[in-house]
């Protein structure tokens, strides 16, 4: 009852007209003319993240992986946790319940770690996301005129500030909990730097990857039940997360994009041996080219959209780079705070925590100077307005 209750509800708000529209277009094929009539239904907030966390504690309970919580106040808590209502990430009763339970004390520590994950949540969101979003608009928006290298730029910034831009957001929600004293799960981890497939998606959003792995492809049966039922298991969780994503068929098909990447290609980054930095490199730069191409289709108004920036995707070189929002300065100022996330990224899968720990061990006046320098350059240097008024991507899903 709880999960037709959860997935029916989702599936009114979020699929109703999806699935009208696509009705009605089937029979239109055979020529049948059938009354279109959608209900325009406002999606609630965060209906996609709230109902995967309520059916996530249903299983487990059910599953006897957690008990039962008895306390009505604590469940709806864990169900609206505020930080993470809107975008994730999307936790697991075992992990956040029993933290209700818990008097918080609060230290200098804690607050501190949570403030500066919090500042780098929004250098990334407003210094390089939102800027980025600008060319990234002005090129989808007329792709005719951004047919040759700022399309091909504007792809990868797409892919670029997605990851940026939820990241932050996930950084913040993570930030913001931690001065309550609770702890979330870690959404993103370097994802850009994966050498297969399969560590990308251990990386990338993994709230909801981990989810669509306990709860979709192992009950299907996993890897466990030969070759052909894997790679039928693997496009039936990536359909259904692309359609998790939005009511579209461009979403789906981003999905089974994305599993076709994971079953055949993966096979050939693992062919290819070695440790060395450069094959290392070429690995992540063919793993995100794929991604990035695979998200025209995820940023496409629809299919004949999608298939026009692919017509137009070349490296034809024309003067007019500086014509979609970022003036030479602008976009040499991008690309340089990308530079500094990738560098940040590398040393920290690198070194771990040794980093942030020698960070804290230097003199106080420095550290604070490093802060000052942080905030004032998302005050001043910042994009702030514009036509996307600083949104959120993941708001809308």
């Amino acid at each position: 009852m709880s999960i037709i209750t959860n997935i029916g509800i989702l599936g009114f708000f979020k699929y109703c007209d999806f699935f009208v529209d696509s009705f009605v277009a089937l029979f239109s094929t055979f020529g049948v003319s059938l009354p279109q009539s959608t209900l325009n239904i406002i999606l609630p907030v965060g209906i996609s993240f709230y109902t995967f966390q309520t059916l996530s504690y249903t299983i487990d309970v059910y599953r006897e992986k957690v008990s039962p919580v008895r306390n009505w106040v604590q469940f709806f808590a864990f169900v609206s946790f505020f930080p993470q209502l809107v975008a994730g990430p999307i936790e697991r009763a075992k992990n956040l319940l029993p933290q209700f339970e818990k008097l918080y004390r609060p230290n200098y520590n804690t607050f501190r770690n949570a403030l500066l994950l919090i500042a780098w949540g929004f250098f990334k969101k407003i210094m390089i996301a939102d800027r980025l979003a600008i060319f990234v608009d002005a090129a989808f928006q007329d792709i005719p005129a951004a047919a040759g290298v700022p399309l091909l730029l504007g792809v990868a910034f797409f892919a670029l500030q997605l990851y940026l831009d939820f990241s932050a957001y996930s950084d913040i929600a993570i930030g913001t909990a931690q001065l309550f004293g609770f702890q979330l799960s870690i959404n993103f981890n370097a994802p850009y730097l994966s050498v297969s497939f399969t560590e990308f998606w251990k990386r990338w959003h993994i709230s909801l990857s981990s989810w669509f792995q306990d709860y979709v492809y192992i009950p299907l049966g996993g890897n466990r039940e030969g070759k052909f039922r894997t790679i039928l298991n693997v496009a039936i969780v990536f359909a259904v997360s692309g359609l998790w994503h939005g009511a579209s068929w461009n979403f789906v098909i981003w999905g089974l994009l994305n599993a076709g990447f994971l079953i055949f290609f993966d096979k050939i980054l693992f062919a290819v041996k070695g440790k060395r930095p450069i094959v290392q490199m070429l690995k992540s730069v063919f793993i995100f080219t794929c991604w990035a191409l695979s998200l025209v289709f995820f940023r496409s108004a629809g299919f004949d959209a999608a298939l026009n920036c692919f017509k137009n995707l070349n490296f034809t070189y024309t003067e007019n780079l500086l014509n979609f929002g970022l003036n030479a300065a602008e976009l040499k100022l991008s690309l340089a705070l990308i530079l500094i996330v990738l560098v940040k990224e590398i040393l920290w899968k690198r070194y771990d925590k040794q980093i942030q720990t020698n960070f804290f061990r230097i003199p106080l006046i420095f550290r604070w100077l490093c802060y000052l320098v942080l905030i004032l350059s998302i005050v001043y240097f910042g994009q702030y307005g514009g036509d996307n008024e600083n949104a959120f991507i993941y708001f809308q899903f």
